[in-house]
């Protein structure tokens, strides 16, 4: 049930018109400067939030010419596990492939069911131990396709957090470099369990997939670092800062909406806003005063 803002008398249900049956205030426009000038405050206040949000993208994007470079090596990661980190050469007497270590071959495996073949070889048999060396190096390309997304996303994101993103940033990036030493190291053994294996039905190599992932999750750690140690400036709008510290202190209670002035923080904008409103009432008033003397 409605209650009349002046009176504070509750509206009957089947009254539907404007005035108060109480008092005979017209209940639309009861105070409606000063709601006016309350909501323009209001809004003033919660663009201000908008603002930085705007800029804080803008910076995590396009602040400086790190941040630009940055967003064009975020992909690296991800397409670095297209290059082969090792190849294997399956010969049965009636079937033949080719396992490579990458992220398309991984995909074709699963696909012509060579996982499960290899999941099956090293149960036992001759060559068992270079199948179950073949694991390693597929183990070590899953984690790395997991931080490149990782770095991915957190790129993407970086504006959540200016301050503390980078750094989180800096340690996927270190983290997939040793990953991709490890996947390095792990190739060329299955490479050499391969090569020393007491049957035939495998045979392997260690490819340059590892280096190149090494060279972009590297490229991707000093990029943020830089960002770290540089940083970047956040171009905020005049009076943002002001407006967005005025909002919490409202929220806290420390400071009352109504005591304030209306704009609650004045900046250039706004004082070009008032100069327009002076123009447009100077022009009114001109051409009222015309109007008269036309008339005399």
């Amino acid at each position: 049930m409605a209650v009349c803002p002046k009176c504070q008398k509750k509206i009957p249900f089947y009254h539907l018109g404007q005035m108060c049956p109480h008092c005979g205030v017209n209940m639309r426009f009861y105070n409606f400067d000063v709601n006016f000038y309350r909501d323009a405050k209001r809004a003033e206040l919660s663009l201000a939030k908008t603002s930085i949000f705007i800029s804080h993208i803008k910076a995590s994007f396009i602040g400086s010419v790190l941040t630009k470079i940055r967003l064009g090596l975020m992909l690296l990661p991800v397409i670095s596990l297209l290059a082969p980190f090792a190849n294997a050469a399956v010969k049965l007497p009636f079937v033949e492939g080719n396992i490579s270590v990458s992220g398309i071959g991984l995909y074709n495996a699963f696909s012509q069911g060579y996982v499960d073949f290899v999941l099956a070889m090293i149960k036992g048999g001759a060559d068992a131990d270079a199948f179950k060396a073949l694991l390693f190096p597929i183990g070590a390309l899953v984690v790395l396709a997991l931080l490149a997304v990782i770095i991915l996303l957190l790129t993407i994101l970086s504006f959540a957090s200016i301050k503390k993103m980078h750094k989180v940033l800096c340690g996927f990036g270190l983290a997939g470099v040793i990953v991709s030493v490890a996947a390095g190291i792990l190739s060329f053994r299955f490479a050499s369990v391969a090569s020393a294996s007491a049957g035939s039905i495998i045979t392997g190599s260690a490819s340059f997939g590892a280096a190149v992932a090494a060279v972009a999750f590297g490229a991707n750690f000093v990029i943020n670092l830089l960002i770290v140690k540089k940083g970047y400036n956040i171009e905020y709008k005049e009076g943002v800062l002001e407006r967005a510290e005025i909002a919490k202190k409202i929220k806290s209670g420390e400071i009352n909406l109504d005591d304030l002035p209306q704009p609650v923080v004045e900046t250039e904008e706004t004082r070009e806003i008032d100069r327009e409103i002076e123009r447009q009432q100077q022009l009114y008033r001109e051409k009222e005063g015309g109007a008269v003397i036309e008339e005399d």
